[in-house]
């Protein structure tokens, strides 16, 4: 729409049980999500994935990639980018938001990509199948789930990679949470044998293999 080049206009609005204020803003042409007034997706939400992809480089031989979070999509556009042949399936809870990426965010356009509505947790647990690369990429606006720290989990996600696999995390690093990310540090390098860390703004991004 013309008028969004002047003044952010909102095109969709929802709220759910899981996300309590879904807004889809097109803003000088371009679609933006925002949830409980957080950013998930747009400029910002892709240069903070494409810092830590620089920073954790290209890992070989994926075939095929979990996301848990779906969202506005940014993270499977960028995967799509560095790996277009490869299969990819998201995993979100709220309908709401795979809706919002199919119409909104041109998700369902990726070829090879499967969304499912679906508990993480629950997805994690009962799905046996193996991944090259799973990506926890999981927020409830500002916040993020607290079983995404939980040792329990994380020891789900491991037996779901494939022995070379790798897991990348996006955390944050701000209030509790600078607390809690050193917390899930001491987690993982008790699970697995590599990890690699890198910052930006109030994120904070981990490497798993």
């Amino acid at each position: 729409m013309i008028i969004s080049y002047f003044f952010p206009t909102i095109i969709f609005r929802a709220g759910t049980r899981y996300n309590r204020d879904i807004r889809v803003v097109e803003e000088k042409g371009v679609n933006k999500l925002l949830v409980n007034g957080s950013r998930q997706s747009g400029e910002y939400i892709k240069e903070l994935w494409q810092h830590a992809f620089r920073s954790f480089g290209n890992p070989p031989n994926i075939q095929n990639i979990l996301v848990l979070g779906v969202a506005g999509g940014t993270v499977i556009h960028l995967l799509h980018a560095r790996y277009p042949t490869v299969a990819i399936t998201g995993v979100d809870i709220d309908k709401t938001m795979i809706d919002i990426g199919k119409k909104y965010f041109s998700l369902d356009k990726i070829k090879k990509c499967t969304l499912i509505c679906k508990d993480a947790q629950d997805f994690i647990k009962k799905n046996k199948k193996q991944w090259d690369m799973i990506v926890i990429d999981l927020f409830v606006g500002a916040a993020i789930p607290p079983f995404v720290g939980e040792e329990t989990f994380l020891l789900q996600i491991k037996k779901r990679l494939n022995p070379k696999g790798v897991l990348l995390i996006n955390y944050l690093r701000e209030f509790e949470y600078e607390k809690l990310s050193d917390i899930l540090l001491a987690k993982l390098k008790k699970i697995f044998s590599e990890i690699k860390v890198t910052e930006i703004y109030c994120n904070r991004f981990f490497s798993c293999v």
